[in-house]
């Protein structure tokens, strides 16, 4: 489901007026920078749900044309190691080089490991990292490093979506496809709370739930045979047109 499509109407864009308003012709009252935010902000909680569901097979933005793996040069001597919180979601795995040129998988540990261990002398001779713990916006190296290695530092990791701005038209959320008419649910429902639309607000929330758990399911189990989970939605929709009364029927996986 692309972002905005104004010749077919069938943009996320487009739904959201649908929804709240019965035509998919631009709403003056709900501005698309309005959106756009309200789009964003529930496209981060749904990549908090897939996070939370992703087992084995590890989520990345369909969009996203390079493998989730960052590679830093390891500096002799230097123990502290910047990353970007705002990409760097969820660190799956870190390894380092030697000066043989072989690599190490580093066991991750945390202060709340060492609680009876002084940090500042934890492995305080340089050598070739064992371990790793994050702080912050920060990979600690234990040991820190006794060689410069060019590009001696590898670390896997699930990443940030990038979102969408107000000018876009054919970009399309990163997730399952099935789902993303969740973002037309959340924006829909941002707007209308703002303006105490009741009837769709209780609409909204359940079809948002129902998704939700619907996203939950298939992240969760997607890796559970190698052949394509088969998802079948059957559900009629009525946004508070007419009856007010939801007829969402659900999400099943065959």
């Amino acid at each position: 489901m692309q972002f905005s499509d104004t010749s077919g109407y069938t943009g996320i864009i487009q739904d959201i007026d649908y929804i709240l308003f019965g035509s998919s012709v631009l709403a003056s009252d709900y501005s698309i920078a309005d959106k756009t935010r309200n789009i964003n902000n529930w496209y981060d909680s749904v990549v908090a749900l897939i996070l939370r569901a992703d087992d084995r097979w590890e989520w990345d933005d369909n969009n996203k044309t390079d493998l989730p793996i960052g590679t830093f040069d390891l500096v002799s001597g230097q123990q502290d190691y910047g990353i970007t919180a705002a990409t760097f979601l969820k660190i799956l795995k870190v390894e380092v080089q030697d000066a043989q040129g072989n690599w190490h998988n580093l066991r991750p540990i945390s202060l709340q490991d060492k609680k009876s261990e002084s940090m500042t002398d934890y492995k305080k001779e340089a050598g070739t990292p064992e371990e790793y713990d994050k702080i912050g916006n920060s990979l600690l190296l234990y040991p820190k490093p006794s060689a410069s290695i060019t590009g001696g530092l590898k670390v896997f990791y699930q990443r940030n979506v990038t979102h969408f701005v107000v000018g876009d038209t054919v970009a399309v959320p990163g997730f399952a496809e099935n789902f993303h008419k969740i973002l037309s649910y959340g924006a829909a429902m941002d707007y209308a709370v703002a303006n105490e639309m009741n009837t769709k607000i209780s609409i909204l929330s359940s079809l948002i739930t129902k998704t939700e758990q619907a996203i939950m399911d298939y992240y969760s189990t997607r890796n559970d045979r190698d052949d394509e989970v088969c998802m079948s939605v059957e559900n009629s929709e009525d946004y508070g047109q007419d009856s007010g009364i939801d007829t969402f029927s659900g999400v099943s996986f065959i």
